[in-house]
């Protein structure tokens, strides 16, 4: 299945949006995290965005989330 440039492009816009709206509350979030940017590196390489000012302006502001650190204040 091939998709156009203009799906890539609005699915790009969607999750850009998500990272931008995730709150970090535990390891699970931070996983999630670490997906959607995975996510949203394979959608520039196939948009050949990688290098383009878009994606080094976006990776700048969502480049700085919170650690989780190794202790976890929630008890199960």
């Amino acid at each position: 299945m091939t998709l156009t440039r203009q799906s890539l492009e609005i699915m790009l816009d969607l999750i850009e949006m998500k990272i931008a709206a995730i709150q970090i509350q535990d390891r699970d979030d931070a996983r999630e995290l670490n997906r959607l940017r995975k996510c949203r590196q394979e959608l520039l390489q196939e948009l050949g965005q990688s290098h383009s000012k878009r994606g080094s302006l976006l990776m700048k502001s969502f480049g700085d989330f919170p650690k989780i650190s190794s202790k976890s204040d929630h008890r199960a």
